[in-house]
This record gives C-alpha cells, sequence and structure tokens, in this order.
C-alpha cells in the first residue's frame, strides 16, 4: 500500500531532483499536505489532486509517480502542472493504520463509534471528522442523493460546506495558482465524470477536454448524475473551468484496490497531465474560444 510515508519519501526525492514542493495547507489533524510543481509558470496550469477519498489511496501512488516521471524524464509542459498527491492524509492514515496514530482520545472514541464500533477502517473514504471531503465543497452543496447529513465513514457532507480544512485548503490553492484545468483522481470504473450543469458554449468545452482524457485513457464519459458537493463540481460551477473525476481502475475489483492493478493504471493515465495540459496551451495560443472561461 501507498502510504503517507511514501509520500513523504517521494516529496523527498522530487526535492533533491529540483522539483518546486510545498505544502497547500493542514488536515484537520493538522499534517502539512503536501504539493509538487513541474513545468513553467508562464502559460497554463493544471492541479491534479488524488486521494481525497481514503481508500483510495492507490490514486495518491499514481499521482507521485505522474510527477516523479516528469521530472525524470524533463518532459516537455507547455505551462506547469500543480500535482497534491494525497490530499486526504489524515483519512489515509486511519484507513491503513487504524487510530492508534490519533493523539486525542474523544476524537478516537469518536471514529470508533462514526465507524459502527468496528477497528477495520480498511473502507474509510471520510477524513479525521467522518466527513466526505468530496460532497463538502460548495457547489449545490446537500442536493446529492447519496448525502446524508451525519458523520459516517462516506456520504457525510460536513455541517456546512466548505467545513472542513482540506476542502479549503485545496479550493483556495487552486484559485491561487489560476488553474486553467482540474484532474481529480478517484477509484474505480474507468469513467470520467465532467458534467455539472454546464450550459452552451461552456459545455462544449468542457465536453471536448473530458473527450480528450477519455481518448488518452480508454475510459467512458459519464455526464450529468445526481451528485454535488465534489471538487470538480466546485471547479465548474463557481471558477468556471473544466474539470473531471477520472476513476481509475477496473469496476470489478474491490477496495481498497488492489495494487497488483497499479501499472495498467499508471500506463493508461501516465502522460493524461502532460496532454490535456499542451492541449489547453495551444488552444489558447490559437486564440480557440472554446477556451474561453467566463463564457456560457
Amino acid at each position: 500500500m501507498y502510504s503517507y510515508f511514501h509520500l513523504l519519501d517521494d516529496i523527498e526525492k522530487l526535492n533533491n531532483l529540483g522539483a518546486e514542493v510545498g505544502v497547500i495547507g493542514t488536515t484537520q489533524l493538522g499534517f502539512e499536505i503536501p504539493y509538487v510543481f513541474v513545468g513553467s509558470k508562464t502559460d497554463c496550469c493544471v492541479v491534479v489532486v488524488g486521494a481525497t477519498h481514503a481508500r483510495e489511496h492507490i490514486t495518491a501512488k499514481l499521482v507521485a509517480k505522474q510527477a516523479l516521471h516528469y521530472v525524470q524524464n524533463n518532459s516537455r509542459l507547455d505551462g506547469g502542472i500543480y500535482f497534491v498527491p494525497m490530499l486526504n492524509i489524515d483519512g489515509v492514515r486511519i484507513c491503513q493504520e487504524g487510530l492508534d496514530f490519533i493523539k486525542d482520545v474523544n476524537r478516537r472514541e469518536f471514529l470508533l463509534k462514526t465507524n459502527g464500533g468496528s477497528n477495520d477502517f480498511s473502507l474509510w473514504k471520510a477524513n479525521a471528522d467522518g466527513v466526505d471531503i468530496n460532497v463538502n465543497f460548495d457547489a449545490q452543496w446537500g442536493t446529492g442523493e447519496q448525502n446524508i447529513f451525519f458523520p459516517a465513514p462516506f456520504n457525510y457532507v460536513g455541517k456546512s460546506p466548505m467545513s472542513e480544512s482540506e476542502t479549503v485548503a485545496v479550493a483556495k490553492f487552486i484559485k491561487n495558482v489560476s488553474a486553467n484545468y482540474v484532474i481529480t483522481y478517484h477509484a474505480k470504473g474507468e469513467i470520467i465524470f465532467w458534467q455539472f450543469n454546464q450550459e452552451n458554449l461552456r459545455k462544449w468545452r468542457d465536453y471536448r477536454y473530458a473527450k480528450f482524457v477519455s481518448k488518452h485513457t480508454g475510459y467512458r464519459l459519464v455526464g450529468q448524475t445526481k451528485s454535488a458537493g465534489g471538487l470538480k463540481d466546485w471547479c465548474v460551477e463557481k471558477l468556471k473551468i473544466p474539470a473531471v473525476t477520472v476513476e481509475v481502475g477496473k469496476d470489478k475489483f474491490g477496495y481498497p484496490y488492489p495494487y497488483a492493478q497499479f501499472d495498467d493504471i499508471l500506463q493508461k493515465n501516465l502522460l493524461v497531465p502532460q496532454k490535456i495540459l499542451n492541449t489547453l496551451a495551444k488552444d489558447k495560443h490559437n486564440g480557440r474560444k472554446v477556451y474561453e472561461t467566463s463564457a456560457d
């Protein structure tokens, strides 16, 4: 399994290779959330996020290995890519390690109760507050078909939109770097979600770029759903930029997703951030109206 400690090792390796590394903020338990920047800050910008859901920690390894590949191979990037491999560090640690690393006795008791009294947290998706980060964003918050309104291993929307430090950190970061595109990796199903009530030009622009990602991964596009409050949803609704939720891995496997399938996931997704970045830059330079983020 790819752990928080593997992430720290990869961040150190990337730093030693000369990549820009830093933090976007802290988790509810106070752990710093690292990022890696590769490329140039003079053109378009893509943000790639992994491990929003704890049990999908295989996506943290994917995002970290993408960054390593681009740095080690001096990949041609027409702009820059920010990689945030493990957004939900607290949740991943709970999922993999249980509760022993948490010092606060009251929080341990709360989490144990939230997990139905079981010490097996291997299917945990939420953060250390029992909040599902991917339904906590301010994008029609609380209106999703599967939303619940009490702490749980998954689907709890939180006390209010943007109530969690992880949610606030990544949202602020994406705004601060003026991202042109956001890819958020989840598992599983080999499908791509891209739509969130866009209309007219923005709808066709976002569909075009999602179709591009579909072509390079072989994953199927899925249109409008009855979910809300996700990172992709927030990017589309509030920032009016294209974004996709990419569900890696075949649906036939269970959770946590087997690492024996990692090479297949990496092969299908390794070059996606680079390809989408360079396509965005090309469109921008060619003055394609499809690129304009303010159009409806």
